[in-house]
């Protein structure tokens, strides 16, 4: 895979059939591979945190102002523990699994088993932070771990947004292709409308093969070529963590003065790792007797 193939991410906000129902469709290759990189991940956990970070990312797009974020995680009870990840309105993301090691058998039909390392006895949460007193906070139960479903059944009853999700992720050495579609059905769509996107659902769900073959404009006319698709936005996705040295810091204070004393008394120092990106920030026993004095003002 060539860095050129890799650096064709995009993101594409469509309206579909004069506004009865909007789109957004991604190819997240590029995206999906420098998460592998950071967190090492086994072929399962790629597709699994590749499948969540690409809805995310779409999710993100959906945001109405850019400081506004969302953070969409699983529990589902399977190996590779909490899924999560968290977007911006740029189509940015950062995300984790706890377990990134774990590979199980192949299903039978010798695809990769993300619904059972996932696990499907859970639930997803969707948090929205709008710059609003407090955040909103939606969930649901997980229909099968494949994560594609269970974020569909997530804007069907916590959004009250119909809506069709396909998200994928080809994983060979590299990841080969990584995308998604969501499309969101609007108030005033028609009947026939509707029957044509339910009778066009086949196509949409195999995307990453999809994308392994064509770029995203070759894609969009591929699958959405029938529904009029009329682009009316684009983003870049991107995985990018926003970490610094400062908000570890501030972190640190909000433990407050007892475990700060521990940690100069007892550890003499502190190293703070960053989930998302693990990178380490090392605190020296001065430098954590100045939180302190911060942390008594």
């Amino acid at each position: 895979m060539t860095d050129k193939t890799l650096n064709l991410d995009g993101i594409l906000r469509l309206s579909l059939m004069g506004g009865q129902a909007r789109a957004f469709l991604t190819r997240s290759t590029r995206m999906v591979q420098d998460a592998r990189d950071t967190h090492r991940l086994s072929r399962v956990a790629t597709a699994a945190l590749g499948r969540l970070l690409t809805g995310a990312s779409m999710m993100g797009c959906m945001l109405k102002n850019d400081g506004d974020s969302l953070t969409a995680y699983i529990k589902g009870g399977g190996p590779l523990g909490t899924v999560m990840a968290v977007a911006k309105a740029d189509g940015s993301v950062k995300g984790y699994v706890d377990n990134p090691d774990i590979e199980p058998p192949l299903k039978a039909d010798g695809k990769l088993d993300v619904g059972g390392a996932v696990g499907r006895d859970g639930q997803l949460t969707v948090i929205k932070d709008l710059g609003l007193k407090e955040p909103y906070i939606g969930r649901v139960n997980l229909r099968s771990g494949e994560i594609g479903e269970d974020l569909a059944m997530y804007f069907t009853a916590s959004e009250q947004t119909p809506s069709l999700v396909s998200l994928g992720v080809l994983v060979g050495e590299d990841v080969v292709a990584a995308g998604g579609l969501i499309i969101q059905i609007m108030p005033d769509c028609s009947e026939a409308a509707l029957k044509s996107i339910e009778l066009s659902a086949p196509m949409f769900m195999n995307i990453s093969r999809t994308f392994e073959e064509f770029d995203l404009n070759g894609a969009m006319a591929q699958l959405l070529g029938h529904l009029e698709p009329e682009v009316i936005g684009t983003a870049r996705p991107a995985y990018r963590c926003d970490c610094n040295r400062d908000r570890f810091a501030r972190g640190l204070i909000s433990l407050g003065r007892d475990e700060l004393n521990t940690l100069i008394n007892e550890d003499h120092g502190a190293e703070v790792n960053c989930n998302f990106c693990n990178r380490t920030y090392r605190f020296t026993e001065k430098q954590l007797r100045a939180l302190l004095e911060r942390a008594q003002r």
